[in-house]
């Protein structure tokens, strides 16, 4: 380092940098980044004025355009002693590049990689020259023991949970255990950023938030072993108290005015009893508030019980993972899910009012086209809202990873996802091309969008799920993906129902949505007699 941290010069200068891939379909997306805010926190706990701490959300950069100049303005601003970089496997592309720009400025700086992408033990992440080590899974006690050790004037190194590059191999320090007691890590730091940048932004619940809304974990960790997920957190679920849920989520309310709550534990419901003591206790102190569980609940597990608590709590939107209609590629990835159940759990939840989107997955290894379509098929027949369609994608750190010979073709590292992409020649997983994959997911989504029953539904709940505009503005994209116009819809009611619902968009939020088409609409006779849309 440059200068003496800590000292007579002033506080050691964290700079925390949460990154947004320049070629990242999911860029649109903005969620307020906890990961990053609790380790604020637990920095600010341990040395208070020691360290001024500061953050760049490269996700609220504009979508287009080169954000390095701006992460460039703020690393000059703020001259860094340390940098963290907090990013997912689909942000491997811009850890190098954030990482050049800060030893550019500053060899002396201490760059420090984390987040779900440190956590694979990516060879790539830690071959990068301008990263100086890596932190893997939880990061609040490892970056406290490491900043004392720099106060300290300690070889950082020494620090456990480190993971770093030297002589061509990966070398690590002693490894850290779990944090146990999840109540006693302090809290997000709100003061680390502006919470109402975040409003008014597409969320993972592919929506705007109706109310001012902010993420919230109550858990880490899952327990089950599905070979294309991630290790993060531990297979063992650890989780929040009630009452510490209970108290983050009243201040939130108090002190930042949030009655919107995203909850993104990996599995929120597998303490059925616990979760619902949560919706219990927001009922009784008679919150008016609002839940979402965009990350995904375990369908198979949900009961009654749970969807009539969390709806009576405020619970309006949540993700059931289906991931395969095929029991041989259930067994085969280890989800095990009991399909019935989980049909099951869609059909209660829209029965409760609540907005459901199913997640699936196309290509894992030797599956079929008719598997595929057998996953489609259980969507188009389900009673679900949305459905979000990914083609398998075999991320380091996951056992599917491992087992599709991914790490032998070569290092993905850096970008190197794009061999999984539609555009390319390679087959994936599957014999089935990715560009046929991708041809089945456009089809799948105009056959699912745009019944005219499932639109109707939709649009019922909009008055206490995603607003009509929301909805409205939602649908135009999966129209606009599935090249349709409105003389080439196939279902007639759904093309009524969707030119009035433009149509009331373009009332209530004339300044969102004058780019919907409303073309003039036939009700009566079998099918919509279409003119030309309105600009």
């Amino acid at each position: 380092m440059t200068r003496e941290p800590g000292g007579a010069r002033g506080p050691l200068r964290i700079a925390l940098v949460n990154l947004r891939s320049q070629n990242d379909d999911w860029h649109q997306i903005v969620m307020v980044p906890l990961g990053v805010m609790y380790i604020s926190s637990a920095l600010k706990r341990a040395f208070g004025s020691e360290v001024d701490v500061a953050l760049f959300d490269m996700t609220l950069c504009p979508a287009r355009g080169d954000t390095a100049p701006l992460v460039r303005a703020f690393l000059q601003r703020h001259r860094p002693d340390v940098v963290g970089l907090r990013g997912f496997s689909s942000h491997a592309d811009q850890f190098p590049v954030v990482a050049g720009l800060a030893k550019k400025l500053n060899p002396e700086c201490l760059v420090i990689a984390g987040g779900p992408h440190a956590s694979t033990g990516s060879r790539g992440l830690h071959a990068e020259e301008s990263i100086d080590a890596v932190v893997a899974g939880e990061g609040e006690e490892t970056i406290v023991e490491l900043v004392g050790n720099l106060l300290a004037k300690r070889p950082f190194r020494e620090t456990p949970g480190l993971s770093w590059f030297e002589g061509n191999e990966v070398r690590k320090s002693p490894s850290r255990p779990m944090i146990q007691d999840l109540d006693d890590i302090a809290l997000p730091d709100y003061s680390l950023l502006d919470l109402n940048a975040y409003q008014r932004q597409m969320t993972m619940c592919g929506f705007l938030p109706e109310g001012k809304f902010t993420s919230i974990f109550t858990s880490r960790g899952c327990h089950y072993r599905c070979t294309y997920c991630h290790d993060n957190f531990g297979k063992r679920v650890r989780y929040r108290s009630v009452d510490s849920v209970i108290d983050e989520i009243g201040y939130l309310i108090e002190e930042h005015g949030v009655d919107e709550f995203h909850v993104i534990d990996d599995i929120f419901n597998a303490d059925r009893k616990r979760a619902i003591g949560i919706f219990n206790e927001v009922v009784r102190r008679g919150w008016k508030i609002r839940f979402a569980f965009p990350n995904g609940l375990r369908g198979d597990i949900m009961t009654e019980e749970f969807v009539a608590a969390a709806r009576e709590a405020g619970a309006y939107h949540w993700a059931i993972a289906v991931e395969t209609a095929t029991p041989r590629i259930q067994k085969l990835v280890k989800k095990h899910n009991q399909l019935d159940k989980v049909v099951e759990a869609i059909e209660m939840s829209d029965r409760h009012g609540v907005f459901t989107c199913t997640f699936n997955m196309l290509g894992f290894p030797g599956e079929t086209e008719a598997e595929m379509q057998a996953t489609i098929d259980l969507n188009l027949e389900s009673r679900a809202h949305m459905m979000a369609v990914f083609a398998v994608t075999p991320y380091e750190g996951t056992t599917l990873f491992d087992e599709s010979g991914s790490a032998e073709d070569g290092e993905l590292g850096s970008g190197g996802y794009h061999r999984f992409s539609e555009e390319v020649a390679d087959p994936g997983l599957s014999d089935v091309p990715r560009s046929r994959i991708q041809e089945l997911i456009v089809d799948a989504y105009a056959r699912f969008y745009f019944s005219g029953d499932r639109l109707q539904r939709m649009m019922e709940l909009s008055s206490s799920c995603h607003s009509l505009v929301h909805l409205a503005l939602n649908l135009e994209e999966r129209r606009w993906a599935a090249n349709y116009s409105f003389d080439t819809l196939p279902d007639a009611r759904a093309a009524r129902s969707l030119a009035d619902l433009n149509r009331r968009a373009r009332e209530l939020a004339p300044e969102l949505c004058s780019h919907l088409p409303v073309p003039g609409v036939e009700l009566a006779g079998n099918g919509p007699a279409i003119n030309r849309p309105v600009s």
